[in-house]
């Protein structure tokens, strides 16, 4: 079976690594010939920390989509174009937005004040924060903070973009038009139309929505209400989850998996 796993949320909590439990458990289902990939909202820099070494050369989509990397090299970036990716920057400025702008390795940062998403930026150093003009390719730009929330939301929402409102951290995340991590898993090229995912938010949609069978972490009613499963966020959600991963598992050949519950 292909297992593609969103990350922040799903099976890693609180901005920390994924734990060892977890990752024993994933591995151990690629011992068993099973695919395990991974599309988080976060690029590829801030995937590999959460990780561990033997993770580092499976399918990493990042940035919701609009990057993606196997056997740890890159398959494709679809960035924002540079004239909109200025004209959101602008507008940006106008409403003093506090935001972040992703390269596809390095960064920069507009704001002046402690976001817990900075907390997890460039763990492993491999990058280096830059000037906005220094940026090459404008991977992803998140907004992270402007007294205007919605008002600026509106109006990102009429440009030729992709946007995903991440709800635990209650920021926006722009992306070019038609990025999503469904839109990047058949932008690698990998026969995987048949797989399993699991995810907690808006920006896993598009892949249950195409899943053979889908696992919800927590309660994001739009994927509860299509997803196949529902694993609540409790003390025993590693526990729970891979139960769930192993019962499927064992299911994978017989006529009740393939038609459903």
């Amino acid at each position: 079976m292909n297992f593609i796993f969103d990350m922040d949320g799903t099976i890693c909590f609180k901005g920390q690594p994924i734990s060892k439990r977890i990752l024993d458990y994933l591995w151990q289902l690629q011992q068993l010939g099973h695919f395990i990939g991974f599309a988080s909202a976060r690029p590829y820099r801030d995937m590999l920390p959460i990780l561990d070494d033997r993770f580092y050369h499976h399918l990493l989509i990042g940035a919701n989509g609009a990057m993606a990397f196997n056997e740890g090299k890159p398959l494709y970036y679809n960035p924002i174009p540079s004239q909109l990716a200025n004209e959101i920057i602008k507008l940006l400025d106008d409403y003093q937005a506090d935001f972040l702008v992703d390269d596809t390795l390095n960064y920069a940062i507009r704001t002046e004040k402690q976001h817990p998403l900075l907390m997890s930026l460039d763990q492993n150093n491999v990058a280096k924060r830059v000037e906005l003009d220094q940026i090459e390719s404008f991977i992803k730009i998140v907004v992270l903070s402007c007294s205007k929330f919605e008002e600026l939301s509106q109006k990102i929402s009429q440009l030729d973009v992709t946007i995903h409102y991440h709800s635990a951290e209650g920021i926006l995340d722009i992306t070019n038009k038609n990025v999503n991590k469904m839109t990047g898993l058949k932008q690698t090229g990998l026969q995987l139309e048949s797989f399993i995912c699991m995810g907690n938010d808006m920006n896993d949609l598009p892949l249950f929505q195409q899943a053979q069978h889908s696992v919800l972490i927590g309660t994001y009613e739009p994927l509860r209400l299509i997803a196949n499963h529902q694993i609540l966020m409790d003390d025993k959600v590693e526990h729970n989850i891979i139960s769930k991963l192993e019962e499927l598992r064992q299911r994978r050949d017989t006529y009740e998996f393939i038609c459903g519950e």
